[in-house]
């Protein structure tokens, strides 16, 4: 089956051990190793690595999640749906999950700044890292550089984020 939050993600299949390579064929497929996979996540800007770094400290519309086919705004009844309505209907939205890229030292701190002004937080440090960003902010723009302590850092627009 195809990955419902993005074509670019490719396909899962679900089949014993003996016979993956054979499907692979049959379909015309190919096998990917996981790095190229999370690198290519974090391209797309769809964290897949380390997301329990991200719980009890987001909602799922501040993950992009109304922008995956994860939210669905008619149905209701979900954890957080309350919150989650509230957020869209009244345009209170002000954070996005972004995928930042790190262009000089290292995230040793968490804080994202620009002009002394905080802008966000780096909540996955780890090899394909994201950041909860303020782009509401007057400061905020994706042509910037933007500091976390000594590194500095560009924060990645996905090409499928409409809403910023």
């Amino acid at each position: 089956f195809l990955d419902p939050r993005n074509i670019e993600l490719g396909a899962r299949i679900v089949t014993n051990l003996e016979k993956l390579y054979l499907s692979l064929k049959k379909l015309g497929l190919k096998s990917a190793d996981k790095n190229e996979y999370y690198k290519l996540s974090h391209e797309i800007g769809i964290p897949q690595n380390n997301t329990q770094k991200l719980q009890n400290k987001l909602f799922g519309i501040e993950c992009n999640f109304d922008e995956l086919n994860a939210i669905d705004f008619k149905k209701g009844c979900y954890v957080g749906q309350e919150n989650t309505a509230r957020i869209k209907l009244k345009d209170k939205l002000n954070k996005r999950l972004l995928p930042i890229e790190v262009i000089e030292g290292e995230l040793k701190n968490d804080v994202i700044s620009i002009e002394k002004d905080e802008i966000g937080k780096v909540l996955i440090k780890e090899d394909y890292p994201y950041a909860i960003i303020k782009f509401k902010n007057e400061k905020f723009d994706f042509s910037k550089t933007f500091y976390c302590g000594a590194a500095k850092i560009k924060i990645k627009k996905p090409d499928w984020l409409k809403i910023i």
